[in-house]
């Protein structure tokens, strides 16, 4: 299983960029794109919880991603799946996800992944 305790000493720059006092400034600044705080954030969660996915899927590990943070990937893709270019090219074509499955496999399917993909057989 994928441990959040192993990422955290990962984590702790993009941790102390979030909680600084700075925080309700209106917005951060990431890879020379400046973005609305509350975006950020959002893109940050996304980021964590699809990537977590595609390195657990697979290499075979179960994912159980913090819950808000699947709340808040969910909230976002939506606006990256409207754009016509998927958001520059970095998604690719929305995946049909059944309305009730986990709220993960809906982000999933929502980032261009396919919920139910594992990996080839060796």
């Amino acid at each position: 299983m994928v441990r959040r305790a192993r990422m955290r000493p990962s984590s702790s720059p993009a941790r102390t960029w979030w909680t600084a006092p700075s925080v309700v400034t209106p917005s951060r600044s990431s890879g020379g794109v400046d973005l609305p705080a509350v975006v950020a954030g959002a893109v940050a969660a996304d980021e964590l919880v699809v990537h977590g996915w595609d390195l657990a899927r697979a290499t075979g590990q179960d994912y159980t991603p913090d819950p808000a943070a699947v709340r808040a990937s969910h909230a976002f893709l939506p606006a990256a799946a409207a754009q016509g270019d998927r958001g520059g090219g970095i998604f690719g074509p929305v995946v049909p996800v059944p309305d009730d499955a986990p709220l993960l496999d809906r982000a999933v399917g929502l980032s261009g992944r396919d919920p139910l993909w594992t990996p080839p057989a060796p």
